[in-house]
């Protein structure tokens, strides 16, 4: 008896460990794409990284560009090339993503091209959370994708991301894009833990 109530005891223990994240609780949708990788390195610099939108060609093979606009989509200065609420980010994906290692100079695969023009709902740099939505109609699909940094139980960064997509047009996305956007959203994962641990 005593054995069991160790061995239940320590399946609870593990079970909080690997429970712990710093992403919001959001309603359940139609599928969801995430990541969720621990890298050698601080907080402030993994937070830098995410945030640095102007940097995303240099290192990551899924999100291509990410360009900051205002709500006419006119890019806004290089200054302004970081998550304000409100603002609009206008993004080139591959999908699925590129092969690592890339960098600027690696050309897109214009078969697996993909753009959207999203939204900056949540900016929460002191909780290490940034968001941003789908500019469409909500009914025909719906997609809020999360980002968080926080210090893992191991004392690493621990870096997370997470979209779910909502609507009537979900179930075709991800019959479509499904499981290239899991693998993009991976390879992001993988690519800041290069970046960040050189």
């Amino acid at each position: 008896m005593a054995l069991l109530s160790l061995l239940l005891f320590t399946l609870y223990l593990i079970s909080l460990t690997t429970a712990q994240t710093n992403l919001p609780s959001v309603p359940p949708g139609v599928f969801s794409a995430s990541a969720r990788i621990e890298i050698a390195t601080t907080v402030p610099l993994l937070w830098t990284a995410v945030a640095n939108f102007s940097a995303y060609p240099e290192w990551n093979p899924f999100v291509r560009s990410a360009i900051v606009t205002n709500a006419l989509a006119i890019p806004l200065p290089a200054p302004q090339q970081w998550p304000t609420e409100n603002a609009r980010l206008f993004f080139r994906v591959q999908i699925p993503p590129l092969p690592l290692p890339v960098n600027a100079s690696t050309p897109d695969n214009p078969a697996h091209t993909q753009t959207s023009f999203e939204n900056i709902t949540h900016v929460q740099p002191t909780l290490g959370r940034v968001a941003w939505k789908l500019l469409s109609p909500d009914l025909a699909l719906e997609a809020e994708r999360w980002t968080a940094v926080s210090v893992a139980a191991s004392g690493n960064a621990l870096y997370e991301s997470r979209e779910v997509y909502r609507g009537a047009l979900a179930g075709v996305l991800e019959g479509l894009y499904g499981a290239g956007l899991q693998a993009g959203f991976e390879a992001q994962a993988e690519a800041l833990r290069g970046l960040l641990e050189k």
